[in-house]
């Protein structure tokens, strides 16, 4: 039996990334911060129906800090599979060097180490953030290709930085192939961009952002992955959606179920600048955080919409519906 590592076990994709590992079976070794806790995982395995946690109890969990050079190495050794799924998300600018440390460094880290203790198959969950399309392109894809001459989220070069890694691991001998989730929903989703959208903008407010974006349940992408590293594909990426959707469309939905107002006026941005101004004064005195970014608000705003022709072509994967995996998120 393979000896699998799972990065960012106690966060939202990690924990269901372990739920469906365990339920093939499997005990993985699962990295965790000193700080963290269990409580989110344990509620995704309650949630996927493990009464008695005691597929949760199959996992063998380490603390190791990933920037720390000897326990990263110290770690893999004798490790098969690596499925790398911690990051951070964030579209705050004072994040910037904690963006690139978890998302960068420490995914340079883990590529360094798997090439020196020969891990079989590196499997890396990155982002749409880093995705480029010409202006005349009306989906994204896997040839859309990261270009600087966009105008980029700090998160989105860091993690276009770590999947320079990951391909230099494979040109350097090292098996796997990197991942591109749209929009991650579904269970668990507490406090990951999704919530943190829904929070700011779904709750009783009748302004809805002007762009649209792809969404995936979590759950499908922890799948998805799941079977890649079955099928044996090596050196590839792809990109994984279900569906296109505009934000309208989705606070309107959202605002039907939460029996409130529904969304009609798009967000201007010239009251987005000024909002953006006078938070930043105000929040400056009382020492709080801006609710919304330039950086967010730039996501907001694009006409984001992805294809998923690769991966149906050899997955035919069947993608769980939109409205139960909204209905599902919005549950606590």
């Amino acid at each position: 039996m393979s000896k699998i590592l799972v990065t960012g076990g106690t966060g939202f994709l990690g924990a269901h990334i372990l739920y469906y590992l365990t339920n093939n079976n499997e005990s993985p070794i699962a990295l965790k911060r000193k700080n963290s806790c269990f409580k989110k995982i344990k509620n995704i395995f309650l949630k996927h129906g493990d009464s008695n946690l005691i597929l949760f109890k199959k996992i063998k969990w380490k603390e190791v800090d990933l920037l720390d050079f000897y326990n990263t190495g110290k770690v893999l050794k004798g490790i098969d599979i690596v499925f790398h799924s911690a990051a951070i998300v964030s579209f705050n600018n004072k994040m910037k060097d904690q963006l690139l440390d978890t998302n960068y460094y420490a995914t340079k880290n883990l590529i360094n180490f798997s090439l020196i203790h020969n891990v079989s198959k590196f499997c890396f969950i990155s982002s749409v953030a880093t995705l480029s399309k010409d202006v005349d392109q009306p989906f994204f894809d896997e040839e859309s290709w990261f270009s600087w001459s966009d105008k980029k989220s700090n998160y989105a070069i860091s993690k276009y930085l770590a999947e320079m890694e990951v391909w230099r691991g494979f040109s350097e001998g090292l098996s796997g192939f990197i991942v591109n989730p749209s929009l991650i929903i579904g269970p668990g989703d507490d406090n990951g961009l999704f919530a943190t959208m829904i929070n700011k903008l779904g709750n009783k407010t009748i302004f809805y952002p002007k762009g649209s974006s792809g969404f995936i349940d979590v759950r499908d992408v922890a799948q998805i992955v799941l079977k890649l590293e079955k099928l044996n594909v090596t050196n590839e990426r792809y990109l994984i959606n279900a569906y296109n959707m505009s934000f309208k469309k989705l606070l309107t939905i959202f605002a039907k179920k939460m029996n409130t107002k529904k969304p009609i006026i798009p967000i201007k941005k010239s009251i987005v600048n000024i909002y953006l101004l006078l938070s930043k004064v105000i929040n400056s005195v009382i020492g709080k955080n801006t609710l919304l970014t330039n950086e967010m608000l730039e996501f907001l705003d694009g006409d984001l919409n992805y294809s998923n022709k690769k991966i149906q072509n050899i997955l035919n994967h069947q993608f769980i519906e939109f409205n139960k995996s909204l209905e599902e998120t919005i549950k606590k």
